[in-house]
């Protein structure tokens, strides 16, 4: 190589180095730029909230950081959010960590976790008791034949390690303690008798519709009238013309079981209906909606409106999916509703527009006494819940509107169904079919 070539050599090598500098800076610029802008952008954002919440961050810091003991992010902000809920907002809303708003789902979809049983823990007077109120369709102790009315008196492992116990929350933790699947045994009381039970605890999807004549107890499983399974005894009480649906949430698959239950009813030639509402809690609105159809009486709509929604600047009003009363009741027909004082919200609903639209009268309500009083609950509000954080998959549920009846207007928050209203009453029994008897005659039906 001459000298020439040599020089030319350098002088390009000396241009790419200068190129490679410039993409590096460049680079390095760029770089420094983002920084910039992200912290700039963070310092903007951090202006931008509430003197409180920084404060809060400046709080949160120096009691990590200074405080004699721990405290973690989990502790720390747990206790904001607990107190939220608590001293907040009223009962009926709640923030939910992302494990209790997946826990909320799933059940909304009928999908549970456990034996099945629900109690009443407390007798009139205070004292510990687990008396069986409702045992859930599908569920463990339902395939074991645990019935309404019977009390758990003790429980264990073995039939050689009962515990005598009526403590409901030390059976929940035994319970929990168990793997799904485990086996266990409690001893059942009722009317003095007692029999051991061989129980388990599994996932399950809860049915929440059975129906029942003088000749047949179905538990239904889905929209057909062959969807049904049978599961325990007839209700000889009831006349030949006459079907019994009790309607335990407005929850999952409820609304197609609601179907086939009342295709059974009309397959059968049935003419009158007790609908049986006692302890159902409610549940979500478009259920209702759903099964309010089968009881717009005088209404010529095609899908009448079933309830109101007023907000703090609004309303919206909710409609049935159809208008089917004429499809299944005749100008004859009698329809009458069991109640007591854990009937509430989607349930008061529905029987609102029951009565709004004629269905039903007072007088074909009869209101079960509990620790000595007959009325529904008293929900007329309705809530909303909204996602927070889609990663953390966190929530909140709040009470968003007063739930009005759709003809009259009326809203029975804090107040729910009474006997002053012309309905019937019926004493506070457990055993068998008594208190449902109870009910009918006082409804003469």
């Amino acid at each position: 190589m001459d000298r020439l070539q040599e020089e030319d050599t350098v002088e390009k090598e000396k241009k790419e180095s200068k190129k490679r500098m410039g993409k590096a800076t460049r680079r390095v610029l760029a770089v420094a730029l983002a920084v910039l802008c992200f912290l700039g952008g963070m310092g903007f954002c951090w202006l931008l909230l509430d003197p409180e919440l920084r404060s809060l961050v400046r709080l949160k810091d120096r009691v990590q950081s200074d405080y004699y003991e721990e405290i973690t992010d989990e502790e720390f902000y747990g206790t904001l959010f607990n107190a939220v809920n608590e001293d907040l907002l009223d009962e009926y809303s709640q923030y939910m960590t992302g494990d209790e708003y997946d826990l909320v789902q799933s059940e909304a979809k009928g999908e549970q976790n456990g034996v099945g049983l629900v109690f009443l823990i407390k007798t009139a007077e205070g004292n510990d008791q687990m008396l069986v109120t409702r045992v859930c369709g599908n569920s463990p102790a339902e395939e074991a034949g645990i019935v309404e009315g019977e009390s758990v008196v003790a429980f264990g492992k073995s039939e050689e390690s009962l515990k005598q116990s009526v403590v409901f929350d030390e059976f929940k933790a035994f319970v929990d303690g168990l793997e799904s699947g485990e086996a266990f045994f409690v001893t059942a009381r009722m009317n003095g008798a007692d029999r051991t039970v061989r129980l388990y605890k599994s996932d399950y999807v809860e049915n929440y519709v059975f129906y029942r004549t003088n000749a047949a107890f179905y538990r239904l499983t889905g929209g057909n009238a062959a969807d049904k399974k049978a599961v325990g005894s007839p209700l000889a009480a009831l006349a030949n013309d006459t079907a019994y649906i009790r309607l335990t949430q407005f929850n999952g698959n409820a609304a197609d079981e609601f179907e086939g239950a009342m295709e059974l009813f009309k397959q059968e030639g049935k003419k009158n209906l007790v609908l049986d509402l006692r302890s159902n809690g409610g549940g979500f609105l478009d259920i209702m909606q759903d099964i309010a159809s089968y009881f717009c009486k005088n209404s010529d709509k095609r899908r009448p409106v079933v309830a109101v929604a007023n907000y703090n600047d609004s309303s919206e009003t909710f409609s049935a999916r159809g208008n089917y009363y004429d499809e299944y009741f005749s100008a004859d027909s009698r329809i009458t509703v069991l109640a007591d004082n854990t009937t509430a919200s989607a349930s008061e609903c529905l029987i609102g527009c029951m009565l709004d639209y004629g269905a039903i009268a007072y007088g074909d309500i009869c209101l079960s006494y509990r620790s000595g009083e007959a009325k529904t609950y008293g929900k007329g509000i309705m809530q909303t819940t909204y996602p927070i954080r889609l990663l953390e998959g966190d929530a909140v549920k709040l009470t968003t509107a007063k739930i009005c009846w759709p003809v009259s207007g009326n809203c029975i928050h804090g107040r729910g169904v009474l006997p002053e209203d012309g309905t019937k009453t019926a004493a506070e029994s457990y055993g068998a079919d008594t208190e449902i008897v109870a009910a009918l005659q006082a409804l003469s039906v």
